[in-house]
């Protein structure tokens, strides 16, 4: 029967999930915060075009949620990468998820901004932000 030890240093990839954790933590107050000043009641979760046209508040609420729903769909993803990469290479595994982190991080920072144009910038680990 085989066996399989981990790796001396797989604690380490308990850090990354802690920013990972952080990281919705910073989108989820993005938009609760966005959502209060733009006055938009629950259980509603993205204002019509045209009201978000209207009023910039409205419109820096739809980016905040934008960016936030963007990380939840695609984290699955690099959750499963990054658990099956790190059996075997707990540091680097490591080290990409925190790089990906701060990308999030930053594509946040940028998209909520209220300006949708500036989610991708090259500059890290935050773009400045416009409203």
């Amino acid at each position: 029967m085989a066996s399989f030890t981990f790796p001396p240093a797989f604690p380490i990839v308990g850090l990354p999930i802690v920013a990972a954790m952080a990281l919705n933590g910073y989108q989820s107050h993005n938009v609760m915060k966005a959502r209060k000043e733009a006055g938009v009641k629950y259980p509603t979760l993205y204002v019509t075009e045209a009201e978000a046209n209207a009023d910039p508040k409205k419109l820096k609420f739809n980016c905040a949620q934008r960016a936030h729903g963007n990380t939840l769909e695609n984290i699955p993803y690099v959750l499963a990468l990054f658990g099956y990469l790190s059996l075997f290479h707990p540091k680097l595994a490591s080290i990409f998820f925190t790089h990906w982190i701060i990308g999030r991080f930053s594509y946040t920072a940028g998209y909520s901004g209220g300006n949708p144009s500036n989610r991708v910038s090259p500059s890290l680990p935050f773009p400045p932000t416009t409203a």
